[in-house]
């Protein structure tokens, strides 16, 4: 009788347990659950209650005399760095079903808030140990590598912004819009090295490609595209893999952050095989114009407000040839924001040389609408 009675009552638990099941679609993916719309990830352990000369016949664009892209001779800084509000939220369900989903050292969070873009995590259980100029193993999980499908030859980087879109740089990817599916996506890298890390990285097939219409491909301007991957991005199960945040205010003041594989010097042909990463402080567009035309752009340059924004112009610490496409990520109101992706530079590294980035904030609704397409 005892047993009949327990039987009922694992019955009725059960049945409770999966009314909690909720099914939300999220645009253009697989449906996903979560639970009473409170998703759950895997985070470290005991880390769930923090988480709750002549010029005159230069182009004015610098097309043809810009380099197109990381230098790390020195860093330092505090991270808590810019101001922004308004953080746009992602939209997307997830959920870890229990505990076992989780990898050796993590444990289940249910966030009260629901899913959260722009979360880094504190190193995990294992996590190697790193020398100058190295990212701590984990520390920029929204960072994406895109390779050949076939080849493994290395493209570009990119930034993961929900669970099925990458934002990078057109200029590195525009000759693939006809064949997509040769590219796949990598998350959760760390060593490109044959190695064993704590979590293993995982990859994505591409399975679409939008460019920006107005990317023009000798200056660089508006040079800002998508990957939509396949299968959907299991956000949650891991700590290594998060997005990064979009914001439609600009981030002011302080320091931000770039990581990336890119060259140790401008042609150097040194390529890192652990992720470098480097603080750079915003420079705002006039000064930057004004740094930029002292050099081989000379003095009718104009710096496109609009596609750009500058970063940088100390010596020795900058992103470089083979870092396209890398996010440059800015901390505020406890999130990582994405301001953003490198394009170009003169050299690398130079003294009053600012580096520029493509400036995601004046793209936003360019992403959200096309994120949206079938």
């Amino acid at each position: 009788m005892e047993s009949i009675i327990f039987l009922i009552y694992v019955i009725i638990n059960l049945y409770f347990c999966k009314s909690q099941l909720v099914f939300s679609g999220t645009s253009g993916g697989s449906v996903s659950p979560t639970i009473m719309n409170n998703p759950c990830i895997c985070v470290v352990a005991g880390y769930c209650s923090r988480v709750n000369g002549s010029t005159s016949s230069l182009p004015t664009d610098g097309s043809g005399l810009i380099d197109v892209r990381i230098i790390n001779s020195g860093f330092g800084g505090s991270t808590n760095t810019g101001s922004s509000t308004s953080p746009a939220s992602t939209g997307i369900s997830t959920m870890v079903v229990s505990q076992s989903s989780c990898q050796a050292g993590l444990e289940v969070c249910c966030l009260s808030s629901g899913y959260r873009c722009g979360l880094r995590f504190p190193p995990i259980q294992g996590a190697p140990s790193v020398t100058f100029g190295q990212a701590p193993y984990g520390s920029y999980p929204w960072f994406a590598l895109i390779f050949q499908q076939y080849t493994n030859i290395y493209v570009g980087s990119g930034v993961l912004i929900d669970h099925m879109h990458i934002l990078t740089v057109a200029h590195k990817i525009s000759n693939y819009t006809l064949t997509p599916t040769s590219l796949k996506v990598r998350l959760g890298e760390w060593n490109l090295a044959p190695a064993t890390e704590p979590i293993t990285p995982i990859e994505f097939n591409v399975v679409r490609i939008f460019i920006h219409p107005q990317f023009n491909s000798q200056s660089i301007a508006n040079s800002i595209a998508i990957l939509r991957v396949s299968p959907d991005v299991p956000l949650g199960q891991t700590p290594t893999i998060t997005t990064g945040c979009l914001s439609t205010n600009y981030i002011t003041g302080g320091r931000c952050w770039v990581a990336g594989y890119g060259e140790k010097a401008f042609t150097s042909g040194s390529t890192p095989t652990i992720m470098q990463h480097v603080e750079l402080p915003i420079v705002n567009q006039v000064t930057c114009q004004n740094l930029l035309r002292s050099t081989r752009l000379g003095s009718g340059f104009i710096l496109d407000p609009i596609s750009f924004l500058c970063a940088g112009g100390i010596p020795g610490r900058d992103a470089c040839t083979g870092d396209g496409g890398s996010a440059l990520m800015c901390f505020a109101n406890s999130q990582w924001y994405i301001a953003g992706l490198v394009a170009w530079g003169i050299g690398c590294g130079s003294s009053n040389v600012p580096g520029v980035y493509m400036n995601v904030t004046n793209y936003i609704n360019w992403i959200q609408t096309t994120t949206i397409q079938p």
